[in-house]
C-alpha cells in the first residue's frame, strides 16, 4: 500500500503561494489595494521611504513564501512521490529510498491516532510505530516526530485514511512474524518407550539346592 499527499490540499497551497505573490508585488511596487507610502508632490517624504523599506522586506519575505509554496506543490503534484510505503520488508518513509526503511524485525506495534500541534494547537492524525525494546529507528525523517522508542508520523495531508494505512500495515507486521515463527519452529523430539513383560523364573527340579554345595562322604 502506498500513501499520498492530497492532490486538493496541495492545489489549494499552491493557489496560496500564488496569492502572496500577488499581494507582494502589489506591497512593492503597485499599490492597487495597499497603502501608498507617505509622500509631498510625488516626493516621499521621511516617514514615506521608512514605509517603502518596511513594505520591500514584508513584500521580499511574502515572494520567498509564496514561491515555495507554489514551487512544492507543483512538484509534488508532478512527481506523485508516496509519503508511506507498506511492503513486505518493512515501512518505508518518503518513498522508495531504503533510508527511510523501516524493518518489521525491528516493529513492535503500528496504530494510529491523534496529536496536538505544538505551533498552531491543531489536531493532527498520526501513524505511530513502536519499535521493539532496545530498537531504534532511523533519525531525521521528513514528517516524523520522535518520542522515546515510538514515532509520530504526520498523516493529515494523506489522500488514504490514517486508518486504513495503519491496517495494511499491521496485516503486513503480523504475517512477518508468523513466517518469522514458522521458519524458527523446531518440533520435539519423540521418544518411544516400550516395556516387554518377561515370565518369572522356574527353578529346575534337577537343579542342586542353594544348601547342596558341600561335601557328601
Amino acid at each position: 500500500m502506498r500513501a499520498y499527499r492530497s492532490p486538493l490540499k496541495l492545489f489549494v497551497f499552491g493557489m496560496v503561494g500564488i496569492m502572496l505573490i500577488a499581494a507582494a508585488a502589489d506591497i512593492m511596487f503597485g499599490h492597487w489595494v495597499s497603502t501608498t507610502p507617505d509622500s509631498n508632490d510625488g516626493v516621499l517624504t521621511t516617514r514615506g521611504r521608512a514605509q517603502q523599506r518596511g513594505d520591500l522586506l514584508w513584500g521580499g519575505a511574502m515572494v520567498v513564501t509564496g514561491v515555495l509554496l507554489f514551487g512544492g506543490s507543483v512538484t509534488e503534484l508532478i512527481r506523485r512521490k508516496p509519503t508511506v510505503v507498506v511492503s513486505d520488508d518493512g515501512i518505508r518513509i518518503g518513498g522508495a529510498s531504503d533510508d527511510g526503511l523501516i524493518e518489521w524485525g525491528s516493529i513492535e506495534a503500528i496504530t494510529s491516532g491523534t496529536m496536538t500541534d505544538p505551533y498552531d494547537g491543531s489536531i493532527r492524525e498520526q501513524l505511530i510505530v513502536v519499535s521493539k525494546a532496545g530498537g531504534g529507528f532511523v533519525a531525521d525523517l521528513s514528517g516524523v516526530t520522535g518520542e522515546s522508542d515510538t514515532l509520530y508520523i504526520d498523516a493529515h495531508d494523506w489522500s488514504t485514511s490514517v486508518t486504513d494505512v495503519a491496517l495494511a500495515a499491521q496485516g503486513a507486521h503480523d504475517h512477518f512474524m508468523r513466517v518469522v515463527a514458522a521458519r524458527d519452529y523446531e518440533p520435539p523430539t519423540i521418544v518411544w518407550e516400550t516395556t516387554v513383560d518377561q515370565p518369572e523364573p522356574v527353578d529346575s527340579p534337577d537343579a542342586p539346592d542353594g544348601d547342596s554345595g558341600g561335601r557328601v562322604e
